[in-house]
């Protein structure tokens, strides 16, 4: 059978990677074709249609300012489409893109399976009548948003969170052959997460190497993204010497003693992980003004959704000060109370998961609907 998937943004490069190798135990003659990266690319075996790099933008402005280049991929992947012929069309994640892509799929009467869908339980909740009118199924991997799908007419079902699986390798290593690994020293480690994304290191970066000189007992290390050169991150951090890793993020959190993440899917690595955290937030303001007129949540990090409670501390946009993170970083390592607090809300996050495998579960479904079942 033949399967296009589409993924827009690292997470779900990596995501789509391991769903691929998923519906390849299960249909070892499956073909793929893909706009996506380079973990996909291994899975499949092939070249994507259209790298990541050309995918990823952030933002209102800047969707605003690639336009022309937005156009552009709609017309690739539509012609690309049209000529892999697929049994199943699978959009992972990248909402803005693929929920236009929907339509067009529905247009042509492909089969559709939407695998973790746009957050329209946060906001713009009126697009969730397209998951409905065009797709399927779609797999998410969050509990409540079955129910809150379901209740809109979604065919939607809950497959485990592909996290939870991604993060065995890291939580089984012992922690002195993982700082070994790392090339880290004996002092204690604080994490530096600021995004995968150009404009999130702009915006993250330089406050949260802000209070690296309070903390002189502490390494901090950055897990940096493989498009940035170390010149590059240490001009945007305003540090010269400071400490990089790439492709160990989750090697990296297991040995923290705290971390400082940009909200997103990392919010949810770090629990699960066990590392007390901050979540950090800031954008153009501009789109944050946008964004605050549309969001219908009370919080912005995974870890908060899921358990409906304040288990991690939240700095967004104007609150995302040196002051204010030194403040919350110093309440984390010397508050043992607060810090065990935080340590029973990811247990809790843990069973509320479950232990289920996303991707093969997804495959399952993916596979089934390809061969007209759904």
């Amino acid at each position: 059978m033949k399967f296009f998937l589409i993924a827009g943004e690292p997470s779900g490069d990596q995501h789509a990677a391991a769903l691929i190798t998923a519906i390849r135990k299960i249909d070892p003659e499956a073909q793929f074709a893909f706009f996506g990266g380079e973990q996909m690319e291994a899975a499949a075996e092939v070249k994507a249609v259209v790298p990541l790099s050309d995918l990823a933008f952030m933002g209102f402005s800047q969707l605003v300012t690639k336009a022309s280049r937005i156009r552009e991929n709609f017309r690739r992947c539509h012609e690309a489409i049209l000529s892999f012929e697929p049994d199943v069309l699978v959009p992972v994640d990248y909402g803005g893109f693929n929920l236009r892509m929907i339509r067009w799929a529905k247009r042509q009467d492909l089969r559709v399976v939407y695998y973790i869908p746009p957050k329209t339980w946060a906001w713009m909740p009126g697009r969730t009548g397209r998951l409905a009118r065009y797709t399927n199924r779609v797999l998410v991997t969050l509990p409540f948003e079955e129910p809150f799908f379901r209740q809109r007419g979604v065919h939607a079902v809950y497959v485990g969170n592909p996290v939870a699986e991604q993060l065995e390798p890291a939580r089984t290593l012992n922690k002195e052959l993982l700082r070994e690994n790392l090339g880290l020293d004996e002092a204690k480690v604080i994490a530096l997460l600021p995004g995968s994304r150009h404009q999130e290191l702009l915006d993250m970066l330089p406050v949260m190497a802000g209070v690296i000189d309070d903390f002189p007992d502490y390494q901090f290390v950055i897990a940096a993204h493989e498009r940035f050169t170390d010149d590059q991150i240490r001009e945007f951090a305003g540090k010269s010497n400071l400490l990089i890793i790439r492709g160990k993020t989750h090697e990296l959190l297991a040995i923290a003693d705290a971390a400082l993440v940009t909200s997103g899917t990392a919010t949810l690595e770090t629990a699960l992980l066990g590392t007390p955290q901050i979540v950090c937030y800031r954008t153009a303001p501009t789109s944050y003004l946008i964004a605050r007129m549309l969001i219908q949540v009370r919080h912005i990090s995974l870890v908060n959704l899921i358990l409906e409670e304040a288990c991690v501390p939240e700095l967004i946009q104007g609150d995302l000060t040196d002051k204010k993170l030194r403040q919350e970083l110093l309440r984390i390592l010397e508050d043992q109370d607060y810090r065990n607090r935080m340590l029973l809300g990811y247990d809790r996050l843990k069973g509320i998961l479950g232990r289920a495998s996303s991707s093969e579960t997804a495959a399952r479904w993916v596979v089934d609907t390809a061969k007209g079942l759904y």
